[in-house]
């Protein structure tokens, strides 16, 4: 049986509906419910990314099948250090793994990187995504820095101070309420003690 022709081009605006599909399906697969992941991989925000000047898409398909895509972005890391690749998503679809398809995206990735210049290439990958990490760590990819998260208003809360705030208030109620415990457990136990003999007569 001949083995399937792979091809992996740059994502156009008229691709959006195929890459919509396939990024809906990656982001079930991370973890989104499927009525947010619908929500923000529609066809027109797909549409809206593919137009942005730093975001390149590569779109694999196998006999003309849409079966995978990585998205890849020019980014500075550090402030002397020269600009990379950096690999923000990369998904194949199940029925496309085994048959060079993730090879291929990286393939052109790295194509990509020679033709602009690029000494480095990164990819970023959860920390629970094992499959990928193995993956990754085979052709290479080593562990360089912990990439942590937060939203805005978190970390604005957090410098304001307001959280420690409202956390020494909560801590004030907890330690309050085990003292009140504590001494209605101490009246309560002569009755209990009492209760348990008159039971026991």
């Amino acid at each position: 049986m001949a083995r399937p022709h792979l091809n992996v081009t740059k994502a156009l605006p008229v691709d959006a509906s195929d890459l919509s599909a396939l990024w809906i399906e990656w982001a079930l697969c991370s973890g989104m419910s499927h009525d947010l992941a619908a929500r923000a991989g529609n066809v027109a925000r797909i549409t809206e990314a593919l137009e942005r000047p730093v975001t390149t898409v590569l779109l694999a398909r196998l006999d003309h099948r849409p079966v995978g895509f990585a998205v890849v972005n020019n980014r500075n890391h550090g402030l002397l250090d020269p600009a990379g690749l950096a690999i923000d998503e990369l998904y194949v679809i199940p029925e496309g793994r085994r048959q060079g398809v993730a090879a291929g995206l990286l393939g052109a990735v790295a194509t990509m990187a020679e033709s602009e210049g690029h000494d480095l290439v990164f990819a970023n990958v959860a920390a629970t995504d094992k499959l990928s990490n193995r993956y990754l760590a085979r052709l290479g990819f080593a562990t360089t820095i912990t990439r942590r998260v937060v939203p805005t208003a978190v970390l604005r809360r957090k410098l304001s101070g307001a959280d420690t705030a409202s956390q020494e208030i909560l801590l004030g109620k907890r330690r309050t309420l085990r003292a009140r415990s504590r001494g209605a457990v101490g009246s309560a136990a002569p009755a209990r003690a009492i209760s348990l003999r008159r039971t026991a007569i």
